[in-house]
């Protein structure tokens, strides 16, 4: 490895944090334009800083779009494309799969790793999010990244043999310390939209008064009207001591539900570190959380199916850091849909990028 890869990339500096305004109505800065991608150049002589690799189109092009940098293309006939470009001083390169899993992602992740000699190994995406601990938009960072059904299966049941993969102790302080405020997707919410994500909440069996992002969706102060003026309009009812859904309180959460079909541009969203478990299908399946628990993950923050691969890749080839970011868009349930994925995508690039120029500062 080159005297100019090892320039810098991790240093012990200063810890920056990303600020912005969190107060009043949504903050909405004018989206920047998408990057421009250049014709096919040569490979980069001295390697990359960080090679970032999606699964999902979707996921490659909110990675493309939230650098805010000119990318060139390389091999772009070839089996393994990618861009490389330039943001705070890192150099970068983003690839992706054709298809999401594994024995998709692994073989790229490999063979660029070994050609661009990354110093650090990255994957942005999308997730399925723990209903209880997070909320739709929320972005999790693998720590740690596993591979929930490695193990033995016989007759009787499963049981798992899970090799954990930790994240870097200076990152995982990053990621507790961050404060997404200042990123483009990050927005305050008030009024209607309080009332309809806790209408959604009793829409999904959930106790909005218990779930973990209650204070940044209803802030101090507002619960009390808000159910008050919720009640009055006939929409919930207590029965003992939790408030349930009338038939005009379902009809209407369920009427924005089906008629949202873009989903969020900006939501008060929160960046948490915690396990992450891949496994080999897409799970629409709420017993999920159950069953790993039972396994002895008892705080798993989200499912997906790449994570443990970024996460071994980089062990296996010696690459000093890996990180992997992934937005919730559901929460493995059999009624998820859509609505959040271009969200949580987006969001998780920029926090990508934002966690990488804090490390390099």
């Amino acid at each position: 490895m080159t005297g100019d890869m090892n320039v810098g990339l991790w240093n012990d500096g200063g810890h920056a944090t990303v600020n912005g305004d969190v107060g009043g109505t949504i903050n909405r800065p004018a989206r920047p334009e998408p990057d421009r991608v250049e014709p096919d150049r040569a490979e980069p002589a001295h390697g990359v800083d960080v090679l970032v690799v999606t699964a999902l189109l979707e996921e490659f092009e909110a990675a493309r779009d939230a650098a805010g940098t000119t990318w060139h293309k390389h091999d772009a006939d070839g089996p393994v494309p990618y861009l490389t470009g330039e943001r705070a001083g890192l150099r970068l390169a983003l690839a992706r799969a054709t298809t999401m899993g594994a024995r998709s992602v692994a073989p790229i992740a490999a063979q660029l790793a070994l050609r661009l000699r990354p110093q650090c190994l990255a994957m942005s995406g999308v997730c399925a999010g723990h209903p209880d601990r997070t909320a739709p938009g929320d972005v999790v960072v693998a720590d740690p990244a596993y591979e929930y059904d490695e193990g033995r299966l016989t007759g009787t049941g499963f049981t798992g043999e899970h090799r954990h993969y930790p994240l870097d102790t200076r990152q995982l302080r990053a990621v507790q310390e961050f404060e997404p405020a200042g990123l483009p997707t990050y927005g305050t919410v008030g009024g209607e939209e309080s009332e309809n994500w806790f209408l959604e909440r009793l829409h999904h069996g959930q106790e909005p008064r218990l779930h973990a992002a209650r204070p940044r969706y209803v802030p101090p102060g507002v619960w009390p009207a808000m159910v008050s003026r919720l009640e009055g309009d006939g929409l919930i009812v207590l029965r003992g001591r939790r408030w349930n859904l009338t038939r005009a309180g379902r009809l209407r959460i369920e009427r924005l539900m089906a008629g949202d079909v873009d989903g969020p541009d900006r939501l008060p969203f929160a960046v948490l570190a915690g396990p992450m478990a891949s496994g080999s299908a897409v799970v629409a399946d709420p017993g999920i959380w159950d069953r790993l628990a039972g396994m002895g993950e008892r705080k798993v923050l989200a499912v997906d199916m790449e994570a443990a691969t970024i996460a071994m890749v980089a062990h296996d080839h010696r690459i000093p850091d890996w990180l992997v970011v992934k937005g919730v868009m559901d929460g493995a349930d059999p009624a998820k849909d859509d609505r959040f994925k271009r969200f949580a995508a987006r969001a998780s690039a920029e926090v990508l990028y934002a966690l990488l120029a804090e490390r390099r500062a």
